[in-house]
């Protein structure tokens, strides 16, 4: 298995622990997100060393 998060999982980012995402592709080592609440739905880019797993509560 090549991707490290699944495709609808929850994550944030290493710099911005506050800040939630959820995975909606994996690509040639690329996650592609979109930030939970923003309306505007942009699609945002990371590489998997940028993100970290949000710990479920």
């Amino acid at each position: 298995m090549e991707n490290k998060h699944v495709i609808g999982s929850v994550v944030s980012l290493l710099t911005d622990a506050d800040k939630r995402l959820r995975i909606l592709n994996y690509l040639k080592r690329i996650y592609y997100c979109e930030e939970i609440g923003d309306l505007d739905h942009k699609m945002l880019a990371y590489f998997e060393r940028e993100l970290i797993p949000v710990p479920a509560r």
